[in-house]
């Protein structure tokens, strides 16, 4: 085994974080920490909570130390029509627990570190869809260690180096005839992959109270599953399954005492990882977010937030992503925050109304998806 694998194996086996298959914007979830699903999963410039270090390394500079633990349910309902009508996939309740942890003691530099889902996607439809039960189930974690320099007393940068991991078990019958030399090539295997990537940020506090942020994530490269590569992504012309560059920028502004306004653009160009685009045809992404806060206490923040992304799949081919069906696009999230002793609770609601697409044409395949999902984390403040 690499270095590379043995310094996130243990990463991972010390968090002890199971990374569920998380997926609302292409495969990607729709915030990163609690608070910031609240605000629609917008958080680039909002330097709200420790986990802020996700969206934009530059923000550990402007929080303070602390440490915060949380997790998630995640209940993705998707369906598939292949001219039988709707069969619903089962397994639609997943477990997705992040991490972090900040030190920050005013000077030039800061540092932490986090644990957090990657994303993914589930589907395990029932023999009624196709004779026989079909699915795969994605899923991925980021271990992201953190450093931020304050350049001056308005303007930060960042740096997080990105250690990934992910797992795909597939499951269908085995197609007999498909033979590699001696060896049958099934449809229900499973494998892993280790990678790397970085992502760096810049945070400026343009005027008193409103913050600008950008951020760059680099493509993240990950090794080759080799079991797959003989067969599932065996047409594709690069057989690893990466996840592509990620381009962002956001505002927070706190606009009165009571109200916070913060907003996110993001694009993801899909089609820059050949398996995405040769495989299921996916195309680039632009997501927006946008949330308010409303101090209604001393002790009690609300939120509400909006996220918008087009489904990365065009309706041509939404017979290649049966097993895949990314089709939510609009996400509607309200939060809240409550301090608890010297620490505080946060936690959100999100619904994701349901987003039909089908291929042209009587009879063509067809899929669906609508979700909900909820959160609290616990954050605890230190010297």
């Amino acid at each position: 085994m690499s270095l590379r694998k043995h310094i996130i194996a243990g990463a991972v086996a010390a968090s002890l974080l199971p990374a569920a298959a998380f997926a609302t914007n292409g495969i990607l979830p729709l915030g990163n920490g609690i608070k910031a699903h609240g605000f629609g999963g917008a958080g680039i410039a909002n330097a709200s909570e420790a986990m802020s270090m996700v969206d934009n390394p530059a923000l550990l500079s402007k929080v303070d130390s602390q440490w915060s633990i949380g997790a998630s349910g995640f209940n993705p309902n998707r369906s598939a029509d292949v001219g039988r009508g709707y069969i619903e996939s089962d397994s639609d309740w997943f477990l997705i627990p992040q991490g972090s942890y900040a030190s920050n003691s005013g000077g030039t530099m800061a540092w932490g570190l986090s644990v957090y889902a990657l994303g993914g996607m589930n589907t395990n439809y029932p023999e009624q869809l196709f004779g026989t039960r079909v699915g795969v189930d994605l899923q991925g974690l980021i271990v992201a260690p953190t450093f931020s320099f304050k350049a001056n007393e308005t303007v930060s940068l960042g740096i997080s180096p990105l250690l990934a991991y992910q797992s795909l078990e597939t499951t269908g019958p085995e197609l007999q005839g498909r033979q590699e030399g001696q060896e049958q090539l099934p449809v229900s295997d499973d494998d892993s992959a280790t990678g790397w990537g970085v992502r760096v940020g810049l945070a400026a506090e343009v005027m008193p109270g409103t913050t600008l942020g950008l951020t760059y994530q680099s493509e993240l490269q990950m090794d080759v599953m080799d079991n797959h590569a003989k067969f599932l992504f065996a047409p594709a012309s690069d057989k690893a399954l990466n996840l592509p560059a990620i381009w962002g920028a956001g505002f927070a502004s706190q606009v009165t005492d009571q109200v916070k306004l913060v907003g996110d653009i993001s694009t993801i160009d899909w089609s820059d990882v050949p398996i995405f685009d040769e495989l299921f045809g996916w195309e680039e992404q632009t997501i927006y977010k946008f949330g308010v806060e409303f101090a209604a206490s001393d002790n009690l923040a609300l939120r509400v937030g909006y996220n918008h992304g087009n489904s990365p799949i065009p309706d041509s081919a939404a017979g290649r992503n049966i097993l895949a069906p990314a089709t939510t696009e609009d996400h509607y999230t309200v939060g809240f925050t409550t301090k608890m002793g010297a620490g505080e609770i946060n936690g959100y609601y999100a619904y994701v109304p349901e987003n039909e697409q089908r291929q042209e044409g009587a009879g063509l395949p067809a899929i669906k998806m609508y979700q909900n999902a909820f959160g609290l984390s616990y954050t605890g403040h230190f010297n």
